[in-house]
């Protein structure tokens, strides 16, 4: 079990404090002793869409290029690549990297993945067996996962284990959420995925973050700092801790715990206190585990009541219909056909839904929000 996780504070992306920091949590600890000469190194960044670096939905583009540089000094050939949701085409890539500014890395000899080919293969993992998969991750020697820390309104946060759903080829994302709907089992795929492509390094780029309705369309936030470690699993913690997000709430850290890949906030080791980084009124997203009360109340009783309380106090996609643009988007992408469109507008049909929120991670204006209502928002606040 990795417990080791780097802290550099960094409050903005130049390139000369970037040099700095990656001085002190990466080259010191010797994390980047596994490149040697020739090999080929894949950096998966996240590029959810293509979005401005200022919009913080994505990796931002100074960071990945001084690795970049870091790499390459070092003899290694690198490949920036990730799959955007939606269509995996050349020409989507194309537009992301534009869009993102990845395209600065090619100035330091850094190569961007234009392959849209896939494969499935064979895995024996605890949920997942067959995985489709980019095969440009197939060609490398090994594989840097560089995530954004966000809000993520299925998961809660979108850091370190989530960034590495990206190698799922994009226009098949809604077949995985089909295929685990339950948020636990969702989890351990996600979980598996980091397992099958085992990550020689993981980075967060958490300079600034994404609070409110992320992972594409919430605010960005200041929180000033790189992470680094060998495992993503101590990173999320951390990440957790920094936005002052409850593991209870976050499934991807309550699984990884109990998979014995990481372990709580007090039993990592930190190479620096972060005590004055965490924020405490950083917008969270709250889908997990403590707002579903799914087993409140016991005996026969309890099966009466509980699955009221948890319709109640569960958090849900909802469109705010004043800003919705009818693009259909949102009915397109649901894995399960749970929204149609009225008057332009999209009806969510609550028994089919299975809160995954991809419509609402990829509506292109932010229209579809992560609702809770009053009653969560007042326990949300008082916790």
């Amino acid at each position: 079990m990795e417990k080791n996780v780097y802290v550099y504070k960094c409050n903005k992306y130049d390139e000369a404090l970037v040099e700095l920091a990656y001085q002190e949590i990466l080259v010191k600890p010797g994390l980047l002793d596994f490149v040697k000469e020739g090999m080929k190194v894949g950096i998966k960044v996240n590029l959810v869409g293509n979005f401005n670096p200022d919009k913080a939905a994505t990796t931002h583009p100074i960071l990945v290029k001084v690795l970049c540089k870091f790499l390459i000094e070092r003899g290694a050939i690198v490949t920036i690549g990730d799959s955007p949701g939606g269509l995996f085409t050349e020409g989507i890539l194309r537009s992301a990297y534009k869009g993102a500014g990845l395209s600065v890395c090619e100035e330091v000899g850094a190569k961007l993945n234009y392959d849209v080919s896939t494969s499935k293969i064979k895995v024996d993992k605890q949920v997942v067996k067959t995985l489709d998969v980019s095969n440009w991750l197939l060609e490398q020697d090994a594989l840097i996962n560089f995530s954004k820390l966000k809000s993520h309104g299925m998961m809660a946060l979108s850091a370190s284990v989530k960034n590495m759903f990206g190698i799922v080829p994009g226009v098949l994302k809604p077949e995985y959420h089909y295929r685990y709907p339950n948020h636990d089992d969702f989890a351990n795929m996600l979980i598996d995925l980091n397992e099958v492509f085992e990550c020689k390094l993981n980075l967060v780029d958490a300079v600034i973050g994404m609070e409110g309705n992320g992972p594409t369309q919430g605010t960005p936030r200041l929180i000033g700092c790189i992470l680094a470690s060998s495992a993503p699993y101590p990173l999320d913690v951390v990440c957790a801790k920094l936005i002052d997000l409850n593991i209870d709430n976050v499934y991807t850290i309550t699984e990884s715990i109990k998979r014995g890949k990481t372990t709580t906030f007090d039993e990592l080791i930190i190479n620096e206190s972060i005590d004055d980084l965490i924020i405490k009124d950083y917008k969270n997203i709250l889908p997990g585990k403590s707002m579903e009360f799914s087993e409140k109340f016991k005996g026969p009783i309890g099966k009466i009541i509980n699955p009221i309380i948890a319709k109640v106090l569960t958090v849900k996609p909802k469109v705010k219909k004043k800003e919705c643009i009818g693009c259909k988007k949102c009915a397109n992408i649901c894995p399960v056909n749970a929204i149609t469109m009225k008057d332009k507008k999209p009806i969510i049909n609550r028994d089919k839904c299975i809160r995954c929120f991809c419509c609402q991670e990829f509506c292109p204006v932010g229209a579809m929000k992560a609702h809770k209502n009053l009653i969560v928002k007042v326990l949300t606040k008082s916790k």
